[in-house]
């Protein structure tokens, strides 16, 4: 079976530590399903939207010529390249491409050319009315707290509280100005603050910052299936976050996160502070509820199963 990608949701020679999970998520297919053969083709999302449109004669060519059987497209806007490739295609919807004006119109004109739709979560089926949830899946065993580490304490207000924002405060999407302002009514409440901004970070060095901090503030206006959520679970960080995407959904299968109802700076401090004086050291957070769901491997075994459910479809249609 061959795959083509075709996605705007990869890190690139400029951008190297930006959206990492559908990078990964290709490498975790080619280790587990030598077999297939994953090619990837990136269009740079952040250039005009021309970059879209250009593809179009490109694509049906390219999949042609090097015999794929299926295209499986990252983020909605990418399905505007596929307008007139033959093969059956797959598109997976992260969030803002079905949220945020005007990617959400593009894509809910453009999902039916899909042979098959997922979302990466259950809040986007409900926008969309229709799709196989599956979420972005992280390196489980990459991020694990070393047993070294299990038995620190979460620092108390006699030291600084290490706070996590979990992005780049240039991103608006992400509100760093409500994440400031946390912190602010956190002093107030007379805990030191140090910020640390998961911006610009080495991959290989991320899970460090997640081991290394006391708690995350998630503060986004809006997610899909935040990665940094599965990530912070599976380092055993304490996290806090606005109601946005499924955070609600992992939050609920672990005793050290919370999810907030609204966007003010003062309930989001109250969350910390509850939260801080009721969790002990992390050696005691259970985490077990979660691993197998968010795990890379399992997420590729059901994107596997995706592409030889429509290859049969497929080849059933052919045969009649």
């Amino acid at each position: 079976m061959k795959v083509l990608i075709v996605t705007n949701l990869h890190p690139s020679p400029k951008r190297p530590h930006e959206s990492p999970f559908v990078k990964e998520q290709v490498e975790t297919m080619r280790a587990c399903f030598p077999e297939l053969t994953i090619d990837v083709r990136v269009i740079e999302g952040r250039r005009p939207k021309w970059e879209y449109v250009r593809e179009i004669p490109l694509l049906p060519f390219v999949v042609k010529k090097n015999g794929y059987d299926i295209v499986h497209a990252h983020f909605g806007l990418t399905l505007i390249s596929l307008l007139f490739v033959r093969v059956p295609i797959v598109v997976t919807f992260h969030g803002s491409d079905l949220l945020v004006k005007p990617s959400s119109y593009i894509s809910r004109l453009l999902a039916p050319l899909a042979a098959k739709v997922i979302v990466v979560a259950g809040r986007l089926r409900e926008t969309l009315g229709y799709g196989e949830v599956i979420p972005c899946g992280i390196p489980v065993k990459e991020f694990a707290l070393p047993a070294r580490l299990e038995g620190n304490p979460i620092k108390n207000k006699s030291r600084p509280l290490k706070v996590l924002f979990p992005a780049n405060p240039a991103r608006k999407v992400k509100n760093y100005g409500l994440f400031q302002a946390a912190c602010r009514e956190l002093e107030v409440r007379g805990y030191s603050i140090e910020e640390v901004l998961l911006a610009h970070v080495d991959r290989a060095k991320v899970r460090e910052l997640y081991w290394d901090c006391d708690i995350m503030l998630l503060t986004s206006f809006s997610e899909g299936s935040p990665t940094v959520i599965k990530e912070a679970i599976a380092a055993k960080l304490p996290f806090v976050s606005v109601d946005v995407g499924d955070v609600r959904e992992w939050a609920a299968l672990v005793d050290f996160g919370v999810v907030v109802e609204g966007r003010e700076a003062k309930t989001l401090s109250d969350a910390v502070t509850g939260l801080l004086e009721r969790i002990g050291n992390r050696s005691s957070f259970d985490n077990s509820k979660c691993l197998e769901a968010m795990d890379n491997v399992n997420i590729a075994k059901r994107i596997k199963g995706v592409y030889d459910e429509i290859l049969a479809v497929h080849e059933l249609k052919k045969s009649d």
